[in-house]
């Protein structure tokens, strides 16, 4: 059984299949009420039907989710649909919980999918591929359709499903210089419970086990091993260094999500990532670049500059780790590696031009998309402009940035990235 729900899980979230979901609001003022439910910041759920390729199920619970990309004046926001919200153990093959993102900030409309595609070769990662989204049968656009973090994926990837797991998001974001939010600074007391505002729980058990790591990241550095997967930490900076997926730990220290593993390590796990390859681009909390950066500087960003330079809000997750020679060799070996295996082949292009043309079609019948289908052919490769900024072409930012890191000399005395 546990081997059929594992193939059902990979098959449904396949990125060559296009999915269908069909929602059936029970009441007419659906979204007055969901947009009621999302200003008062309550996680309450209205009630639907829901077909998933023509598998019907009753009394889902259904809200948004996210921050930036929910908007009451959107027509097109993202949702979060528990199944079993009623019905107890109510699930379509093995998935009781949807995540459907509205693909906000990204007119290639593949950020998200290539980079959790990425991301899946060297960390525990979500899966994700597209679905067309009806609401009382008529087309609400194309979303991304994410797979849960949850129970369900640890234990798929760790073999165990009760240990601490938080995920790192503060309840109220401080964007201001010295910002703390989710950074596992020790800042906030040494009272696990000052913690709350800034992780939440989802397991029954672990503030203690979180402020243990947070008071050894911070006092006792040398030991952090005893309780962090460094390897797996220097990968997650590595992807978000070398994707400019700064809307993360780097930028303003969210979308992430930390599990103990049975060798009592807590692990980091990506989120969110709509917004990676440059499309945000307000900080990345160091001294040089807390104000933002422009896409010459996202293609030449030094992936060292927590080491070399100040952080204007602490980031001990990055600072602590990198002080180590050992970890910042690994941390550039990883980089290397990515830059092989996706970018310095073209790899990741070739990845693009796929995604692209699997959803031509449905990029064209969504008429709530937040950009014109001009803006999608062109962002795979060109800038296009967006509300707050410019939105590099994937290409045009990754090119000329793995040209940067295939030459970067990171630190005195040490050799190029490209013969580490």
């Amino acid at each position: 059984f546990f081997q059929v729900k594992l193939f059902s899980q990979a098959s449904f979230y396949a990125v060559d299949s296009l999915r269908e979901i069909r929602i059936y609001f029970y009441d007419s003022n659906w979204d007055q009420q969901l947009d009621n439910l999302y200003i008062q910041g309550n996680n309450d759920r209205i009630l639907a039907e829901i077909v998933i390729d023509g598998s019907s199920y009753d009394s889902v619970g259904v809200r948004y989710k996210g921050f930036s990309s929910v908007s009451v004046n959107r027509i097109k926001n993202p949702f979060n649909i528990k199944l079993d919200y009623i019905i107890e153990d109510q699930d379509h093959q093995g998935i009781d919980k949807l995540k459907l993102s509205n693909n906000y900030q990204d007119p290639s409309f593949i950020r998200e999918i290539l980079t959790y595609e990425i991301a899946g070769s060297y960390l525990p990662s979500a899966k994700a591929n597209y679905a067309n989204l009806y609401i009382n049968d008529t087309l609400w656009g194309l979303y991304t359709n994410v797979q849960a973090v949850n129970k369900d994926f640890l234990n798929d990837h760790f073999g165990n499903k009760y240990n601490p797991f938080f995920k790192c998001n503060p309840k109220n974001l401080n964007i201001t210089p010295g910002g703390e939010n989710s950074n596992l600074s020790n800042a906030h007391g040494i009272d696990s419970l000052d913690y709350e505002p800034y992780y939440s729980m989802k397991s029954d058990y672990g503030w203690r086990n979180l402020y243990n790591l947070i008071d050894t990241l911070n006092n006792y550095s040398a030991s952090v091993e005893n309780v962090l997967n460094v390897d797996r930490t220097l990968w997650m900076h590595a992807l978000n260094y070398a994707l400019i997926n700064f809307d993360s730990y780097i930028g303003y220290s969210q979308n992430y999500y930390l599990y103990k593993d049975r060798s009592n390590q807590f692990n980091p796990i990506l989120w969110d990532l709509n917004m990676s390859f440059g499309s945000f681009r307000l900080t990345d909390a160091s001294s040089i670049f807390f104000s933002g950066f422009d896409i010459f500087q996202a293609q030449n960003m030094d992936p060292l500059l927590h080491y070399t330079q100040f952080s204007v809000s602490p980031r001990p997750l990055l600072r602590k780790l990198l002080l180590n020679e050992r970890n910042r060799k690994m941390y550039l070996a990883h980089i290397r590696t990515i830059l092989q295996e996706y970018f310095l082949n073209q790899l990741y292009y070739v990845r693009g031009q796929y995604l692209q043309d699997l959803i031509d079609i449905s990029v064209q019948n969504d008429t709530n998309k937040f950009y014109s289908y001009t803006d999608f052919i062109t962002n795979l490769t060109n800038q296009v402009s967006l509300v707050t900024n410019d939105c590099p072409g994937i290409t045009q930012l990754m090119d000329a940035r793995a040209t940067y890191l295939s030459g970067y000399r990171g630190f005195s005395g040490q050799p190029t990235i490209s013969n580490i």
